[in-house]
C-alpha cells in the first residue's frame, strides 16, 4: 500500500506532523511545488486541507481519504445557534459539503472532531489521534511568572480572542500575553505577535488559557502538557478538553469565563508533574502506528 499525502501548503499544527511523517519516509506533496511523481503509482491518498480545484479525475485508482483537522466553512451563528442566515455563508458551506463527496473515507483528529464531521457534514470517520515528537522539544527549564496568563491562536473568531480579553478583564491581577497576533498594548494585556521562541513564552507563563469556540485537537495542549504548564480551557474548545480529560487535568474545563475568572482568584491553579499518559499516547511512534492502521484497515474494507 504506497500512500501519499496532498497539502496546499506545509503549515500550522498538521504541517508539524506532515514533516516528521516526511522524516519517516512518507510521501508529501505541497501542491504549490512541482510533483516529481505519477498519481498512478500510489494506492491511497490522504488529503490534509481543503482543496476545492483539486481535479480529481485526475486520480485514475486508489482511495481517496481526507483528514479532519477543524472545521470547514462553519460560521459562528452556525456553531452558536445552528442555523445561517447569510446567503454567502450557507453557499460556503453546501460547497464544502459537496466537496467532500469526492472522498471514499473519513479519518478524524479528536472523538470532538469525529462528532462535528458527523453533526455538520454528515460523514462518518475513524478517530486517530495527533501526536508529537517529545524527543525534539527543546529542553527548557520552567521559569513560572505566577501572574502571567498566555493565548496562542490567530485572529479568526473561532479562537475566540473575544473571550480572553473579557477574562482578563476580570483578572486586574494578572497579565496576558497574546501570541500569533498584533496590536497595541493596554493596561494589563501584551500583544507579542508572532515569535520563534514559543516554547519559551509557554514555560514561563502561569497557565495556557483556550478560549476557542470549537478546537479539534490543539496541539498546544501536548506542547504546554510536556513543560508541565496547566492549560485552563473552555468546554466549546471541545477538543482540549478531550486531552484535559484523557490526561486526567479535566478540572481545568469549564463552562464559562466567569467560572474560569472565579476558578484563578481563588489560586485553585496547580502546578502539573511529568504525565504518563501523555507520553504514552500522543507520542509520534504511537500516532504513527494509529495512523498507519487505520489507512490499513480502510484500505484492506475496500478491497
Amino acid at each position: 500500500m504506497k500512500v501519499l499525502h496532498i497539502t496546499n501548503e506545509i503549515g500550522g499544527g498538521s504541517g508539524r506532523i506532515l514533516r516528521i511523517l516526511e522524516s519517516m519516509g512518507e510521501m508529501v506533496w505541497q501542491r504549490n511545488k512541482e510533483a516529481n511523481f505519477k498519481l498512478d503509482d500510489f494506492d491511497v491518498f490522504v488529503f490534509w486541507g481543503y482543496m476545492p480545484d483539486f481535479d480529481f479525475s485526475s486520480i485514475k485508482k486508489g482511495l481517496k481519504i481526507y483528514y479532519f483537522h477543524g472545521l470547514r466553512a462553519i460560521s459562528k451563528r452556525m456553531l452558536l445557534n445552528g442555523f445561517e442566515y447569510n446567503p454567502l455563508q450557507i453557499y460556503k458551506y453546501l460547497k464544502f459539503r459537496k466537496w467532500l463527496k469526492n472522498f471514499d473515507a473519513f479519518i478524524s483528529c479528536s472523538f470532538s472532531m469525529k462528532y462535528m464531521a458527523k453533526y455538520f457534514y454528515n460523514v462518518d470517520s475513524m478517530v486517530v489521534y495527533n501526536g508529537i515528537d517529545f524527543e525534539s522539544m527543546p529542553k527548557i527549564q520552567r521559569e513560572k511568572s505566577n501572574n502571567v496568563l498566555l493565548w496562542i491562536g490567530r485572529g479568526a473568531w473561532i479562537k475566540g480572542i473575544d473571550r480572553f480579553i473579557k477574562l482578563i478583564e476580570l483578572l486586574p491581577d494578572y497579565e496576558a500575553w497574546i501570541l500569533g497576533i498584533s496590536g497595541k498594548d493596554y493596561k494589563n494585556v501584551k500583544f507579542l505577535g508572532y515569535v520563534h521562541n514559543v516554547y519559551e513564552y509557554i514555560a514561563k507563563a502561569r497557565a495556557i488559557v483556550i478560549t476557542s469556540y470549537f478546537e479539534a485537537f490543539p496541539v498546544i495542549c501536548l506542547e504546554a502538557l510536556y513543560y508541565n504548564v496547566s492549560i485552563l480551557s473552555l468546554k466549546s474548545a471541545m477538543g482540549a478538553c478531550e486531552v484535559l480529560q484523557i490526561t486526567g487535568n479535566y478540572d481545568f474545563c469549564f463552562d464559562s469565563v466567569e467560572e474560569m475568572a472565579m476558578y484563578i482568584r481563588n489560586g485553585n491553579i496547580r502546578d502539573l508533574k511529568d504525565n504518563k499518559i501523555l507520553h504514552y499516547m500522543f507520542n509520534m511512534n504511537t500516532y504513527y502506528a494509529n495512523f498507519k492502521r487505520a489507512l490499513e484497515s480502510i484500505y484492506n474494507r475496500a478491497l
